[in-house]
């Protein structure tokens, strides 16, 4: 009898020791495959960054075709927005313009691949906040003009030439007619923006504007990204889908039913903060 029990007891004790093992070897499975993602989520981060870097120029032209003649914000120097142009005043009618649009396509190109990584939880926002940073975001409202002609441009001038407008007629028509990818620019320059906006990165006055806009933008922006993330993943990803939309309220006003967005009061102290800085850099 006492070795019945003998035998059962260590029956028992054998089992819970491989039920002890297996765990442990599905927690080193799981620990194993966060590390591999995030070893991926790094290598692809690095690859977006030198890709990013090597685009300056065309990100440069992009900017120039966005923007008005005369507009004192380039991403290239004199010389180069000489040479625009110069390039400029020989356009035709009659003919594409093939350094703007290959401008437009590697650029677009960059930014619509970037985003659907994020869409598809392949890269986390904050993975590719720092390839862009302020200095895209700061310029990024003549490329949104080139993705929704119908955005206001409240710095537009009488001293743009025809041909200027024509080349970013051009360039809007080409987007027109890729509009999947136009969508996923507007995605990752409304996802960088947020992520700005939490970090408090932009000047409070870009912030208030910005928060400003979504007033009246806001919900069509988060609808754009819910839809257009379902229809990269399925229904199935619909709560990532979800985590993206509501991302974007960082960027907007906080109120009872977004408690995490953007505050006045904390507005009006950054803003007082940042008069105090410039105004102490200026008389030093």
């Amino acid at each position: 009898m006492n070795e019945i029990i003998f035998n059962a007891n260590s029956s028992n004790f054998l089992t819970a020791i491989a039920t002890i093992l297996l765990v442990l070897v599905g927690l080193v499975q799981i620990f194993v495959l966060f590390s591999q993602r995030k070893q991926t989520r790094i290598a692809l981060t690095e690859q977006y960054r030198q890709l990013w870097n090597s685009l300056k120029k065309y990100w440069g032209n992009v900017v120039f075709i966005g923007r008005e003649n005369g507009d004192y914000y380039q991403v290239l120097d004199e010389t180069s927005i000489n040479a625009l142009k110069a390039e400029t005043t020989k356009h035709r009618l009659d003919t594409p313009t093939i350094w703007a649009l290959e401008s437009i396509q590697k650029v677009c190109g960059t930014l619509g691949e970037i985003s659907t990584r994020v869409l598809q939880r392949h890269l986390n926002v904050a993975d590719i906040y720092p390839i862009f940073g302020t200095q895209f975001l700061r310029q990024s409202r003549p490329l949104r003009q080139l993705l929704e002609p119908e955005y206001q441009n409240s710095y537009q001038t009488d001293e743009t030439t025809e041909q200027h407008k024509h080349i970013r007629t051009e360039i809007q028509d080409w987007l027109v007619y890729h509009d999947g990818l136009r969508r996923r620019c507007l995605i990752l320059i409304d996802l960088l923006w947020a992520e700005a906006a939490r970090l408090e990165d932009l000047p409070p006055n870009d912030m208030q504007s910005g928060a400003d806009a979504k007033k009246n933008t806001g919900n069509l922006n988060k609808k754009r990204v819910f839809n257009e993330t379902k229809r990269l993943n399925g229904i199935i990803n619909v709560f990532h889908a979800i985590k993206l939309s509501r991302f974007l309220r960082k960027a907007e006003y906080c109120s009872l039913t977004n408690w995490r967005g953007i505050k006045k009061t904390r507005l009006a102290n950054l803003d007082q903060e940042w008069t105090k800085r410039l105004l102490r850099d200026r008389f030093k």
